[in-house]
């Protein structure tokens, strides 16, 4: 794994990055998005977005949902 800055912030696995919420949204991959997000407990310090498993961010953290 392999941390890179862009000019969205850290991606600390920029070998799976098109994978990440971040770019699925520009894909317009909705569904998919859904699917990585339907129980999310981590979030991105990027561009804030949430996910199912830390995997699908780029500079994930944990965080406890409501």
């Amino acid at each position: 794994m392999t941390a890179t800055t862009g000019d969205h912030g850290i991606c600390r696995d920029n070998e799976h990055h098109t994978l990440h919420i971040c770019q699925l949204a520009k894909k317009g991959l909705k569904a998919e998005i859904a699917a990585r997000r339907s129980q999310p407990g981590f979030i991105c310090h990027n561009c804030n977005a949430v996910a199912d498993r830390a995997e699908d961010l780029c500079n994930p953290s944990p965080f406890a949902p409501k």
